[in-house]
């Protein structure tokens, strides 16, 4: 004789409780699922954008061509770089750019073309004033007249055997630096520093 410990009826419930822990725990992992793929989209999005800053502050940035002055009486308060876009950046528009000069006298940061103070002017290799200027091509070069005896470079000059640096910052982050020396011995003229 056989004994059965479940009789019929036992067993069709434990097969629908059975069904019913199954379901439930793949509603469980289709929601993770769910949460996981909806993270990692966003993580991605957040990747793509600090690379994308990160690139502009690297690349997104002037070259330097030349820097001269115009020495009269032994010293100079105006700077002239003349800058162009680096290979590989996007275009730059001076208009939202920054220069900050540092040196042992002290520090300032004025805009680039801020018409209003007119401390750092625009000018293409003419000679010609400009506003709103942005640097669209490589070949492209334009004049950063920089006016050191202004209120926001704290009245800056350079005599014979000052130094100081000039960093110009564009709007996306990225720096270049510039080292700005005036020889010892200086005759009045223009000098390439």
């Amino acid at each position: 004789m056989k004994f059965n410990i479940f009789n019929d009826e036992d067993r069709g419930q434990v097969g629908i409780g059975t069904l019913i822990v199954f379901i439930a725990m793949v509603l469980v992992a289709a929601i993770a699922a769910g949460v996981l793929v909806n993270t990692a989209g966003f993580l991605q999005e957040s990747a793509e954008q600090t690379g994308q800053q990160a690139q502009s502050e690297v690349s997104d940035r002037l070259t330097v061509v030349n820097t001269y002055t115009e020495i009269d009486s032994g010293s100079t308060d105006k700077v002239n770089i003349t800058v162009r876009r680096a290979s590989g950046a996007d275009n730059i528009n001076l208009s939202a750019a920054t220069v900050q000069w540092i040196s042992d006298s002290g520090q300032g940061q004025q805009l680039v073309g801020d018409a209003g103070a007119d401390q750092v002017l625009v000018k293409n290799e003419e000679g010609t004033t400009l506003s709103g200027t942005q640097i669209v091509n490589n070949s492209s070069k334009y004049v950063l007249e920089i006016d050191l005896s202004n209120a926001a470079f704290n009245d800056a000059s350079l005599n014979s055997g000052d130094e100081g640096t000039l960093i110009i910052t564009t709007s996306s982050g990225a720096t270049t630096r510039v080292e700005v020396a005036i020889p010892e011995n200086i005759e009045d003229d223009t000098v390439f520093l």
